[in-house]
Order: C-alpha cells, then structure tokens, then sequence
C-alpha cells in the first residue's frame, strides 16, 4: 500500500492527482512514525466514534429513535434475569440512561460507546499477538467492517456482545499461554457476560472448548488450574440467568426462541441459507481481505493464514473459524432463522489470523495507507447520510419512525399530565416506550372488563393512524363517552424537502369513563 513515483528516466509522469496522494500518504505515514502507541490508538478510536456519531446523527436525521430502543425501554423498566432476549441489552440500557436523555442522540452514543469500547479491548487482543505496524494495521481493517459502524444505528443484542466477546478471547488467549487463574477466570466470567448479551455467544463458548482441547500445549492446560477457574467463573456469572430461566420455565425468552428462531423449511432451503449465512459473512471480511490483498502476500504468507505457524495464532485461528463456521452447520442439523447479521462480534481475531504471520511484510506505509482507506470509507458514508436520510420516510419500514417524538409530546399534552398506560396502532406503539419510560402498553381490548380496570387505574392515551379503522372505532366509543380526541396531521422536513404527510388520532381517556 505504497505510492511510488517514476523517475526522469522513461515511464509515465505522475499526475497531479497522484502527487497528491503520494504527499498525503506521506503526511499520513510521518504522522505514524512520529506519535506514541497510545496516542495513536486512542486518535483512532476518538475518530472513529466522532465520524460515525455524526453519521448515525445525519442518516436518521428524518426519523426517530429506533424501536428497538423502545423495547430495551420496556425491560429497563422492569430488572431481571431474562426478557424476551437474555438481560444484559437493558442492563446497560437502564445504566446509560440513567444519566443521559431520552433523546435519539443519546441512543446513538451508546451505540458508538459499546461499539468503541469493544475495539478499544481488540487492541489490547491484536498487540498481545501483533506488533505495532500490523495491530495498527488490523485495527484500521476492522474499522471496515460494516458491522462495527454502518449497521450499528440500532442498539440490540448484537452490538452489546461485542467488548464481553473480545474481553473473553483476550483472557482465553493470556490463560492459555501463562495459565494464570485471575485471567482465566476473567476468560469464562466475560464468556458469560457475553451469553447474557445474546445465546449466540454458546459458538464463542463452543470454541473456546475446541480450542481447550486442541494444540501444543493442551495437557499442561489441563493439568494446571487454569481451565477451572475458567469454568468457575462461568458459573458464577451465568448462574443467576440460568436460575431465573428455570424458575420462569423460560419465560418470553422461551418463547421467542421457539416461535421466532426455528423454522421447518425444507433441507435443500436450510441448506441454501447455510450457504447464505456463510456468503454474507464472508462479504462483510471484504474490506479486511482488500487490505490483505494490496500487501501483495507471497505464497507462504497465504499458507501461513490457513494454518499459522506459531501455537498461539493456531488458537486464535480455532477461536475465530469454529464461532463463525459452526453456526451454519448447527442450521442443517437443527434449523432456526440463520443471518451473517449476527456476526457483529466473531470479528475480533481477524486481524490475527490475516497479518499476524512474519512472512508478511506490515510497515508504515502500509499503516498509514489502511488508515486513509478507514477514513475515507467513513468521508464516503458521511458524504451519502444525507441521502439515506432523505430515503428513509419514503420506505414503508421507516415512516413510522418519523413522528414517535412529536406524536408522544403530543399525547403527554393532550392528557394534561404524564402517560402511564397507552394503546393504539401497532406501528405507533412499538416506538413510544423510549419517549414514554414510566408508561405501560396495555395489551388486549381497552373496551374489555379487564382493560377498563386498569384504564380505571390510570387513564390510557390511545394513538391511531388515521388508516387504522379498528383503533379509531375503540377510540370513538370512548371520545363518545366523553374523552378528549384530537387528529393530527404530521410532515417532517429535510434540507428542505417534506416527506409525505402522515395523519393521526389522539384520545385521552381519563379513569373515570372506563367504568361507562
């Protein structure tokens, strides 16, 4: 990844473009050589969450915090062992917004935050293994992997597993090589951490196990106390959720595994999303393998990368190909709704496994040369969010998202005090929790005995789109009782162009009518 110019002698001359890519480069490569280690990986983590806060900001300026945020909201609410998901996503959730505002900013701050926070432990991963030039180097390649910045706009299960899952393979890899029982035990008790993020982490736990038991090294592993003050400090962490899963018989989270996970397609469609799973996921390593690609690696540097040379890169390839593999052979056996989407966290060993081999040749040119393609990338993507934001009200997904705020500021008006308890249209609803955090849904019909009893309780506010006719009929038998009703009609602008209106009906009900 160099800039070479031709000499006098004969070729063609550079143009003015490349002369300035080549100064540039050379900024860039001067800037590397000349600053600390730390000074350089903390400017690069700085950057990266600036360049993609401002992103998230920019390409969700027409709509509204995401609702997924919503239902984070809703088991915030509510501590516990379990949700509909394991409890982690609402842990940090309910701890974030403690001290931040229910602002859609703030949601995406915590999504940079976790996101930056868990590269912040891959360096710590990619230097225990990697020299300066090629940690640098790998950084700069994750930075391309659409999965740490693009696709984190929305806080989930996903993007919260990503530090517990590098902060496990980070103590693993220390247990494995120096068998000290504070990093191993730290190794299970983040694997842990990162199961009561999402169940996906079971392929992080199902390769460290094959990594436990494979390689030079794997009898001295076992014979030391290592690989029990690793299952220790599972236990520990994991026991509690395991306890609350039995008690609860599973729970919402039992629920959603079984009705939303597993499917009964066929075995050849099964096998195609295999297949796509194993695709996409090799698709998102395209940036990662660019880079690879432009240090033009000689034919033992390739060999090197299938199978590593040197014990501790033999681990970290188990660790990285068994996690991201074994998921779509599980699929064939047993299969459930399979998508590299779920990859967000595999993604912390590939720097090792791609430029961790000495036949290699990372200098600081290359370093600097990654690093402008990262930024370049996120110039590219920030010059596009106006676009994505001006796209989005138009797609049939998105334009609900566009009036969650207003129509919850509104309807707080509307009642003449806080809302505890509202009901409405589906796609309405799904939103309003973020902005609503002391509310409750009420789930069934309002007109029912048992919703007049908690309508008796605490009033409802009912939202319904005006195309909803079966909400706007509950809401006119009570604006008939007496109710306050209201309809609005809502636009929402950008850089001077308005998304097509969308019309609302409002009722506030108070107490005291649910019992007529």
């Amino acid at each position: 990844m160099t800039f070479t110019r031709r000499g006098p002698s004969g070729g063609v001359p550079p143009t003015k473009i490349a002369r300035f890519a080549e100064r540039f480069v050379l900024a860039a490569r001067q800037f590397v050589a000349g600053q600390a280690e730390s000074t350089l990986v903390l400017s690069a983590l700085l950057a990266f969450a600036a360049l993609w806060m401002l992103y998230d900001t920019l390409s969700t300026a027409t709509v509204d915090a995401h609702w997924d945020n919503s239902e984070a909201s809703l088991w915030a609410e509510h501590f516990a062992f379990g949700y509909k998901h394991p409890p982690m996503t609402a842990w940090l959730f309910a701890l974030w917004f403690s001290v931040f505002p229910r602002q859609a900013w703030a949601a995406h701050l915590l999504n940079v935050s976790v996101v930056t926070a868990g590269l912040g432990v891959t360096w710590r991963l990619l230097r225990d293994h990697l020299d300066r030039n090629r940690a640098l180097f790998g950084l700069a390649a994750l930075f391309l992997i659409p999965l740490y910045d693009i696709k984190t706009e929305v806080f989930n299960a996903n993007i919260v597993m990503i530090p517990f899952w590098a902060a496990a393979l980070l103590f693993y890899l220390r247990a494995r090589r120096g068998l000290g029982i504070f990093d191993s035990f730290l190794a299970g008790a983040c694997a842990s951490l990162t199961v009561l993020g999402k169940y996906w982490a079971f392929f992080l736990i199902a390769g460290m196990a094959v990594a436990a038991v494979t390689g030079a090294g794997t009898r001295r592993f076992w014979c030391s106390p290592a690989p029990y003050a690793m299952a220790a400090g599972a236990a520990i962490v994991i026991a509690p959720h395991i306890i609350w899963f039995v008690i609860e018989r599973g729970g919402a989270n039992y629920v959603f595994l079984r009705d939303t996970m597993t499917t009964t397609e066929s075995f050849g469609a099964v096998a195609v999303r295999s297949g796509y799973y194993l695709l996409g996921a090799a698709a998102y390593a395209i940036g990662p393998l660019i880079l690879l690609a432009a240090l033009r690696p000689s034919r033992s540097a390739l060999a090197d990368i299938i199978w590593p040379s040197d014990i501790d890169r033999q681990q970290v390839l188990v660790l990285f190909v068994v996690p991201l593999v074994l998921p779509a052979l599980v699929n064939l056996a047993m299969p459930y709704r399979l998508t590299p989407d779920w990859t967000f966290p595999n993604w912390a060993p590939l720097p090792i496994v791609l430029y961790g081999g000495r036949a290699l040749a990372v200098d600081e040119n290359a370093v600097a040369g990654a690093g402008l393609v990262a930024l370049a990338a996120a110039v590219v993507a920030l010059v596009a969010s106006p676009l994505v934001a001006f796209q989005r009200p138009r797609s049939d997904e998105e334009s609900f998202r566009q009036h969650f705020q207003e129509v919850a500021e509104l309807g707080e008006h509307l009642a003449g005090k806080p809302v505890a308890l509202y009901w409405g249209s589906p796609q309405m609803i799904a939103g309003l929790p973020f902005y609503w955090p002391a509310a409750e849904p009420l789930t069934g019909d309002p007109l029912s005995a048992e919703g007049r009893v908690r309508i008796a309780a605490s009033g409802l506010l009912i939202v319904c789109l005006d195309g909803d006719a079966s909400c706007r009929k509950t809401a006119t038998a009570f604006a008939g009782a007496g109710a306050r009703s209201t309809g609005v009609t809502l636009t929402r602008s950008f850089l001077g162009f308005s998304a097509p209106p969308m019309s609302f009906t409002l009722t506030a009900v108070p107490g005291e009518l649910s019992a007529q």
